[in-house]
């Protein structure tokens, strides 16, 4: 026997009745409750496997990289790091007590780090590894503006794979790559609210990541950019709205002044581009650092050309109320960090020392030219098989999908033993990102012209691969490959937004088997290379067993432990001066620096140093990685006359005095 709801229905019309009450009206009215729960409860799934997907690449991510914290040693990197930190713990000011490599705000957090956890070397990798965690989530919220719950996990951990675990010290871009992510997030959110409280969020994300570290600044103007892009979005929306309603004979406003204005500021952007890259222009620097951000500038300065005409004032003030909740977040961190400074009359002596410290960085750093734009081969062969993915339906059935993964597969199985083939790959991915911004502006100029795509996705877009192109200058002008993976996730992201946003066919065999390749690849030969050591093959690596160490893993450590006994046995009186790129050891040993320079001094700061009858302990490194950091013969001939004892302890040359 039936009973509830289809105990009444009506078979000659098959209309849903209640036995109790027959109307149709009541009928349409229970079954408009029964779609409503159907639909709370498909919410409620959704949101369930969302956060189920979240878990398990959070549990997976967090494990594999937290037990890879204690590899990765450049010795210069976390020495400096941790004795700037130290510095702060004690009082001084970054700048105006000491001289510190990055604008100051990195060892202020890395001090606080300190106080909670202690003075090791392993404190500094778990306070970027908390930040690191608090980033999953907001690689995996963006992914999820484009894709589904499984999908944006896949690229999540693809993100996760070919950055931070590469190389897990405690490094500036790390904070600068984190703090874009939760900007674009934020952004991402106010797309979907239009509240300026997350405009504001995207400013503090950029205000602190400019304290890092100075190139924050690149976070900071391709967000501009993309404000620029959503001022001329809006315009388009409201004149379409508007366009609806009965209109009378209006008067043609062309907005000359904004129009002038913006395109003056994109081009001077872009011109600033230019002159910093100029020094050192090559194709190579062209396509990777000039062509991102021209191509950025080019599609808003043509989309200027068929937006329907405004007043001045309009869009002035649509442009206004974008960039100044944006502007007054980016400032807010700014004056609180630069208070103590304003309170000391030392803003001046700030100023300068972060200028002084970028200069020192952009010559003395060294140079490494970016990969040749002929390489760009590789990364066409990726776009051209992603391509086909996403728009020709007969690459989208499951035996294709599974050819394609069984050759990717023996591909993978093959870079075990070839060199070539591995730096096939990574070419593939590092010559990615002006592709990428090609094709997503290529992408929104189309939709503008077809409507093929809706304006909030076009600004979703937008907001990735105007980041990817600038924040891509980080590699500026040392592209070392560690620099790429500061930048890579973005470039991933933005990939990913362009595919899945131009997807037209439902199939995701092709695209699946490519990024389980690239996922693999990353974790099975990526982080066990060591991309972050230029100097040599990673060896053999062991626990440096020194308290300030706190369990990091080195080559040579017992080498490196016994160098440190030695300087702390030649200093009566906790003092001593190493030399040059060799800060580990003040921090190492716990021996005071006698100057407020932990880095590189000059020829005159060393020699005037070692007048001090005090200093009984000075350190040379004889193979720095910059050549600019090599000991001159004055400085040579004054330690021989001044420090009669000394010893060689591998590249270090320790000379001390009674």
């Amino acid at each position: 026997m039936k009973t509830g709801i289809d105990e009444g229905a009506d078979k000659s019309t098959g209309e849903i009745k209640s036995p109790r009450n027959g109307s149709p009206r009541f009928a349409i009215k229970v079954q408009e409750e029964v779609t409503g729960r159907t639909e709370i409860r498909a919410i409620q799934q959704s949101w369930v496997v969302r956060f189920a997907v979240l878990g398990a690449v959070w549990a997976i991510a967090g494990t594999y990289v937290g037990s890879h914290l204690s590899s990765g040693w450049v010795p210069a990197d976390d020495g400096i790091l941790g004795q700037s930190a130290l510095r702060v713990m004690q009082g001084q000011l970054p700048h105006r007590d000491f001289a510190e490599i990055y604008t100051g705000g990195l060892s202020v957090i890395h001090a606080l780090a300190f106080r909670v956890s202690g003075v090791n070397l392993m404190t500094l990798r778990l306070s970027v590894f908390v930040f690191f965690l608090a980033w999953i989530p907001a690689v995996y919220y963006i992914a999820l503006r484009f894709t589904s719950a499984v999908p944006s996990g896949l690229i999540t951990l693809l993100a996760v794979a070919w950055s931070y675990p590469n190389y897990p010290a405690a490094m500036p871009s790390w904070y600068n790559l984190f703090f874009a992510t939760f900007g674009a997030a934020a952004l991402m959110r106010y797309l979907d609210t239009r509240r300026a409280r997350w405009l504001l969020l995207a400013g503090i994300c950029g205000g602190v990541s400019i304290l890092v570290k100075i190139i924050g600044a690149y976070y900071i103007a391709g967000v501009l950019l993309f404000l620029a892009f959503l001022e001329q979005s809006d315009l388009q929306s409201t004149h379409l709205h508007e366009s609806r309603k009965p209109q009378k004979a209006h008067i043609v406003h062309r907005a000359v002044l904004y129009r002038v204005f913006s395109s003056c500021a994109l081009i001077l952007f872009l011109g600033t581009v230019i002159y910093v890259v100029h020094a050192r222009m090559g194709i190579g620097e062209f396509y990777h650092f000039v062509l991102p951000g021209a191509v950025i500038v080019g599609l808003i300065l043509c989309r200027e050309r068929n937006l329907p005409d405004a007043w001045n004032a309009q869009r002035f003030a649509r442009l206004l109320r974008l960039v100044i909740p944006f502007v007054a977040g980016v400032l807010t961190p700014v004056i609180l960090f630069l208070a103590p400074y304003a309170r000391s009359g030392a803003l001046f002596r700030f100023m300068s020392g972060v200028t002084s410290s970028v200069i020192a960085r952009t010559t003395g750093l060294g140079v490494i030219r970016p990969v040749g734009v002929e390489k760009a081969v590789f990364a066409l062969g990726l776009a051209g098989l992603v391509a086909a993915a996403v728009y020709w339906r007969e690459v989208q059935g499951k035996a294709i999908g599974a050819v394609v993964g069984v050759g990717l597969t023996l591909l993978l199985l093959r870079a075990a033993t070839s060199g070539e083939i591995v730096s096939g790959v990574w070419y593939s991915v590092a010559m990615l990102t002006p592709l990428a911004v090609l094709a997503g502006a290529m992408l929104i100029w189309r939709a503008g012209k077809l409507n093929s795509v809706s304006e909030l996705a076009q600004q979703r877009v937008m907001v990735l691969i105007s980041l990817a192109a600038i924040c891509s200058l980080v590699q500026f002008p040392f592209a070392a490959p560690i620099y790429f993976c500061y930048a890579a996730p973005l470039t991933l992201l933005a990939v990913a937004a362009v595919v899945a946003t131009a997807r037209k066919q439902p199939g995701t065999y092709v695209l699946s088997a490519v990024v389980a390749f690239y996922l693999l690849f990353g974790l099975l030969r990526l982080i066990p290379d060591h991309i972050y050591e230029l100097t040599h093959q990673v060896g053999k690596t062991d626990e440096l067993q020194l308290t300030r160490a706190g369990g990091l893993r080195i080559e040579y450590a017992a080498n490196f432990g016994e160098l440190i006994r030695l300087l702390q046995q030649h200093s009566p009186n906790g003092l001593m001066f190493a030399g040059n790129d060799c800060p580990e050891l003040y921090f190492l040993s716990g021996l005071r620096n006698v100057t407020r320079d932990d880095g590189n001094n000059s020829k005159e700061e060393i020699l005037r140093v070692l007048q001090s009858e005090e200093l009984k302990l000075v350190v040379i490194n004889e193979a720095p990685f910059f050549p600019s950091a090599r000991i001159g013969p004055e400085v040579r001939a004054e330690l021989a006359r001044k420090f009669p004892d000394s010893q060689m302890a591998g590249i270090f040359h320790v000379f001390w005095r009674p």
